[in-house]
């Protein structure tokens, strides 16, 4: 709970603009379900002879947030009578800028960013990425050539570069390729909407974990590691589009046109400009802790032990913030340390922030080194 005050100390000193509370990712306009596919294909190409059958099984909640897809195939292929069967097994769960892939050949998790998540939330403002997958099909030479039902549900046929689709409310319930005279099918079978789901229908094999550096990781820390991940997207989200629509603001003060840079006394204000304007904003990033250190404060003051600092520190975190790791350390001098850090914040630079009323006066509130 300590790093929380200083990141928000820094945050406000050091001007960066982090706003917590990025719009939840949207992919589907159905809170949770269960889809189940059959998957067919075939066909014959320069000779070779191809057929493709499996299952495969969709799990999502939160929207789409959360979204666990495992799918069982067996490709066959026939080359002037050289036969070779293909069997995969995949799993992959992406939840929210986090994806898990699953190896089960062997036997073992890679954890890493979901980039593509974060372009969408990007480009579409953070907010339905259904909406913002259409608009992509459309530039992409998509269209929506009409409707059709899968399992009772009325869905929108999308045809884009040999593909049709059949979405309902974002969700494909049937895909439809032919490509150079291989023919692939994939349509739902069974499919279950808005229920209510738990942590035990995404769970993952029993394997180990590793990121992308090949580094095997603790699966006991992997959902705060993923609450952090979260949280530092929504605010880089956040960040990026209040930077945006204070620039153009801090340029229309400085008076400086479109494609313009702007004389070097107009950057200098436009440069002050833009501290101002975040300067509100910065402030309730700030003291939005508060609440959370008064407790840490209280309640570290009587923790003797590392396992009743931690406790502390577990309780502060379900008050809401940025989620902090356990301390791995609670002697007299780490516990000294802490608090009189906690006790500056809340009773010497808090104060001061409340009352800044520019940007240069909340500098000030800042210790000077």
């Amino acid at each position: 709970m300590t790093k929380v005050a200083k990141v928000g100390l820094l945050v406000l000193v050091g001007s960066s603009m982090l706003v917590a509370g990025a719009n939840q990712m949207k992919m589907y306009d159905i809170k949770s379900g269960k889809i189940e596919y059959e998957i067919k294909g075939g066909g014959e190409i320069m000779g070779s002879k191809m057929q493709t059958f499996g299952k495969k099984r969709v799990i999502f909640d939160d929207n789409g947030a959360k979204n666990l897809t495992e799918e069982n195939k067996i490709d066959k292929q026939d080359v002037m009578g050289q036969k070779k069967v293909t069997k995969t097994h995949t799993m992959t769960y992406m939840k929210s800028n986090m994806i898990y892939h699953v190896n089960f050949e062997k036997r073992r998790i890679m954890r890493m960013g979901n980039m593509g998540a974060g372009m969408a939330m990007l480009m579409g403002g953070g907010q339905n990425m259904k909406q913002t997958g259409e608009e992509m099909m459309k530039k992409m030479g998509g269209k929506k050539t009409g409707t059709d039902k899968v399992l009772g549900y009325t869905c929108d046929i999308w045809d884009l570069m040999g593909t049709k689709q059949c979405i309902y409310k974002g969700i494909p319930l049937r895909v439809e390729s032919n490509m150079m005279g291989i023919k692939n099918t994939e349509i739902a079978t069974k499919a279950e909407f808005d229920l209510s789901l738990s942590s035990d229908d995404f769970k993952l094999p029993d394997f180990s974990v590793y990121d992308m550096e090949g580094n095997k990781l603790d699966r006991s820390k992997l959902d705060t590691m993923d609450t952090k991940a979260k949280t530092d997207m929504a605010k880089d989200m956040d960040e990026m589009a209040l930077k945006k629509e204070a620039f153009a603001k801090a340029k229309r003060d400085a008076g400086i046109k479109e494609g313009e840079r702007g004389t070097q006394a107009q950057q200098k204000q436009m440069q002050e400009s833009m501290m101002e304007a975040m300067l509100p904003r910065m402030k309730q990033e700030v003291m939005a802790d508060e609440k959370m250190m008064r407790f840490g404060y209280e309640c570290l003051s009587k923790a003797d032990t590392l396992k009743e600092a931690n406790v502390c520190n577990d309780k502060a975190n379900a008050m809401g913030g940025e989620p902090e790791e356990p301390f791995d350390d609670w002697s007299p001098a780490t516990k000294k340390e802490v608090l009189g850090f906690l006790d500056q914040y809340l009773n010497i630079m808090l104060p001061c922030v409340k009352k800044a009323q520019t940007m240069k006066a909340a500098r000030q509130c800042m210790p000077q080194e």
